[in-house]
């Protein structure tokens, strides 16, 4: 989105946007200008929720943290909205048009025509309905319609619950313990009569439906009380019966001893176990060293060694006597048995100093270790066996009270459920005991009272109004901008065209529009002054562009407009007029007319040109019009001979303007265009370029004859 364009179109439309808030404004002012004053009543009710000084039990007990806020705001809004329901508003009603009905002295509104035209037995039998409904609390429908409009006769005095909301506001302030019951109407009296009435009505008719509630969930949980009950009692009876019958008193204790009987034996057998394995263990030992004896030290297995040597030294020695005394006592002889002698006595003494306790000793400590470990083996496989005895008893024991225990725990839980659901629901019935007692309690803490009159709604409503109109302004301003595809300066129609632009001409309003007097006028106004200025650069673009290639023939065609760019194609021709450089013309009948008023001749034309005459020039502008009747250029001259004038033409004047149908036509402008040595087009500001255009202006930008585009009527 452009900016400065849509300020430009703003600019456009000041006028609109400045007339439809001032219109809004006086219509705005036309209607509230009657506007009554209006008085505002308030009445604020204490709820108690949030005052502790009035809480015995707290309604939010077994809330915590956010629950606790969430659990408050709920309270609030159920108690606004109850107040709001049409049983509530409807007593309002009752009492509202009753007031009007017993005093029509002095209502609170002017009594409407359905009123007015009650007869006097009329209006005493709706009286007398109005305050039966009251007391019944009925709520007001339009079927009430009957003999009497009840309906429509509260609706004709506003006093419907519809059109009372729209002046009631029932609010509650963040952290607050009130609740705001506010009324808006023209008469301060009746506003404080609904703040007043409503809430009285309402902390009543509360309070009763909160009893009334209370007793009815009273009887219902007292029913279920007492049922409950019932099932406690005889659940527990079942259970005392059960276990009298079975002989059970405590099963749980019971199990419990048996079970760790059966784990102290099982202990005790374990433990005898490891004993009987150390007994046959340490026995397999002593029975292993009594066998043993002849490889043992300590039990004589080298006694046995020495005596045997001791026994054959001893037999050596004999026989060495022998055959000493034999032989005749000889010296050699002699000397082996002393020989022997201290052999023998060396082993004795040897077997003396080694051998300091008895192995007989030793051998009797076995046997005797042998015969105690024995018994010890005897006396531990009895008592495994005693122990094996007493487990059976325990598992036997213990697996018949396995029936016992399920049954007893079967009982047990249905009694623990119905005495679950019995506690449950004593514990809601007294609650609800208690809320009846000390629950919430609603009560007025201010009255509504007469006040003085709102602050005038007027200047808000027409503020309203001018902003609201000026908002409006402003959307159908961007829906124009967003919707118009206008180009209506330079910058866009390059942007459009993707071509060259010469320059830009800015509007000139129709009655300005004589190009002889704008260019005289010493002293012309800024928009003539800007025009000239535009126009002579263009004429200084033109010329540049002209004199590079020594060319003179221009063309100028346009695209279709409703609007004419024949002032652009005059005011371009008179500034060159303006340079005294002589001006060939050659143009349609429109141009004509306009040349008419600058008093130059248009009677000569091309197609005379073309059958061999003669033209009369001027010393600044001549005109030839191009009427062809019903031929095309090449058709009433060949291409050679129109060559011909084109270059007679080069020779006469100092420039030639070809004013060209628009490009997007159907007539013959290519026969016109390939005679011409440039050609610019004409656009019109304001004008849009359709997809048809965009094709024209494709082969427009590829034709190397064409040099531009002028944007003519800018406006500022």
């Amino acid at each position: 989105m452009n900016i400065q364009e849509f300020l430009n179109l703003m600019r456009k439309y000041r006028w609109l946007i400045i007339s439809v808030p001032v219109l809004t404004l006086l219509i705005t002012f036309f209607f509230v200008r009657n506007l009554p004053k209006e008085y505002k009543s308030v009445a604020q009710i204490s709820t108690g929720l949030l005052d502790p000084s009035r809480q015995v039990a707290s309604e939010v007990q077994g809330y915590s943290g956010p629950d606790i806020i969430i659990k408050l705001n709920q309270q609030f809004t159920t108690i606004i909205d109850v107040m709001r329901m049409p049983k509530n508003m409807s007593l309002l009603s009752y009492r509202l048009i009753l007031h009007d009905l017993k005093n029509p002295q002095a209502p609170f509104k002017p009594l409407s025509n359905d009123i007015k035209n009650l007869r006097a037995a009329q209006r005493q039998e709706a009286i007398n309905l109005y305050e039966s409904r009251l007391i019944k609390r009925e709520v007001l429908t339009p079927l009430d319609n009957g003999k009497l409009m009840l309906y429509d006769l509260v609706m004709s005095m506003n006093y419907d619950e519809e059109s009372l909301n729209k002046k009631l506001n029932i609010t509650h302030e963040q952290n607050s313990d009130f609740i705001s019951v506010e009324f808006l109407s023209p008469n301060t009296l009746l506003s404080v009569f609904v703040v007043n009435t409503l809430s009285n009505d309402f902390i009543t008719n509360y309070s009763l439906d909160q009893i009334s509630n209370k007793n009815t969930s009273i009887l219902v949980l007292d029913s279920l009380l007492q049922k409950k009950e019932a099932v406690m009692n005889d659940r527990i009876r079942q259970l005392k019966d059960y276990k009298i019958k079975n002989g059970v008193l405590n099963l749980d204790k019971q199990s419990q001893i048996i079970y760790q009987q059966i784990t102290d034996n099982e202990n005790k057998k374990s433990q005898a176990l490891v004993d009987k394995q150390a007994a046959l263990a340490a026995l397999k030992s002593v029975n292993d060293k009594l066998d043993g004896r002849f490889s043992d030290k300590y039990l004589g297995a080298e006694v046995i060694s020495d005596n045997q040597d001791i026994i054959h030294l001893k037999n050596k020695i004999e026989v060495a006597e022998n055959i000493y005394l034999d032989g005749g006592y000889k010296a050699t002889d002699k000397k082996k048995v002393d020989s022997l002698q201290s052999l023998l006595s060396a082993k004795l003494l040897k077997s003396n100093d080694q051998y300091v306790s008895d192995p007989l000793v030793a051998k009797q400590t076995l046997v005797q270790r042998r015969i105690s470990l024995g018994i010890d083996l005897e006396k531990t496989t009895a008592g495994i066996k005693d122990i094996d005895q007493e487990l059976a008893k325990l598992n036997a024991k213990f697996t018949g009270m396995v029936p016992f225990d399920a049954g007893v725990q079967d009982y047990e839980r249905n009694a623990d459920v119905a005495t679950k659901e019995y506690l449950e629901l004593l514990s809601r019935y007294n609650q609800t005991s208690l809320d009846k007692n000390i629950g919430l309690r609603l009560q007025m803490v201010q009255e509504g009272v007469p006040t003085k009159p709102e602050s005038s709604k007027k200047p808000l409503y027409m503020a309203l109004s001018v902003v609201a109109s000026c908002a409006i302004c402003f959307f159908l301003l961007l829906i124009i901008y967003f919707l118009d595809h206008s180009i209506n300066d330079a910058k866009e129609l390059k942007a459009a065209t993707k071509g060259n632009v010469l320059g830009e001409l800015t509007f000139i309003k129709p009655k300005n529009r004589e190009i002889a007097k704008l260019w005289q006028e010493e002293n012309p106004d800024k928009e003539f002054s800007l025009f000239k200025d535009q126009i002579r650069l263009l004429r200084f673009e033109i010329d540049h562009l002209l004199d590079n290639g020594n060319l003179k023939v221009l063309g100028i065609t346009s695209l279709e407009s409703s609007r004419s760019p024949i002032f652009t194609l005059i005011g371009l021709t008179y500034s060159f007029a303006s340079l005294g450089k002589k001006i060939l013309l050659i143009g349609n009948d429109e141009i004509a007319i306009e040349l008419k008023k600058l008093k130059i001749p248009t009677d000569q034309s091309f197609g005379n040109v073309l059958a061999g005459s003669s033209i009369t020039a001027d010393q600044s502008i001549t005109f030839l019009s191009n009427d062809l009747g019903s031929k095309s250029l090449l058709e009433n001259r060949h291409q050679e001979g129109i060559d011909q004038i084109f270059n007679a033409f080069n020779t006469q004047f100092d420039l030639v303007l070809v004013y060209l149908d628009p490009v997007n036509s159907l007539s013959a402008i290519k026969e016109w265009i390939y005679f011409t040595d440039q050609y610019i087009a004409l656009f019109m500001a304001g004008d849009s370029i359709n997809k048809l255009d965009q094709e024209k202006l494709v082969q427009l930008n590829e034709d190397q004859k064409f040099a531009g585009w002028i944007i003519s009527g800018v406006k500022a």
